[in-house]
């Protein structure tokens, strides 16, 4: 995450949360390189817009407990959304309309009426 370009007290600004990662496992690094290059992270989109990543206990410095669970319960949600839009996309792209077969076929509707 660190590069020259950034300085401590820097905000980080990124559209959604896997853009900076690619695993849940990386997920949960982000708040400790946060805290150790003293950045801020701004995301923009997703579950983790509203979160503060940084947050931390006032007398040991520890990651609160909640923001770890959190960031591993958003984290699997996150990845699972952008697992199913990617096989959508993917599906749509060969043609696949995707969803539910209709019960009665558009045929047998119309000579129903």
């Amino acid at each position: 995450m660190r590069s020259s370009t950034t300085r401590p007290g820097d905000i980080v600004h990124i559209s959604e949360m896997f853009r900076l990662v690619r695993s849940t496992g990386h997920i949960l690094d982000v708040p400790d390189v946060l805290h150790r290059d003293r950045l801020a992270l701004r995301i923009h989109d997703g579950a983790f817009s509203a979160m503060d990543l940084t947050a931390r206990h006032p007398r040991t410095g520890e990651l609160l407990s909640t923001v770890k669970f959190m960031v591993q319960t958003l984290a699997a949600a996150e990845l699972q959304r952008e697992l199913t839009y990617d096989g959508l996309r993917a599906a749509e792209a060969k043609g696949s309309k995707g969803g539910r077969r209709p019960a009665v076929t558009a045929d047998k509707t119309g000579r129903a009426h």
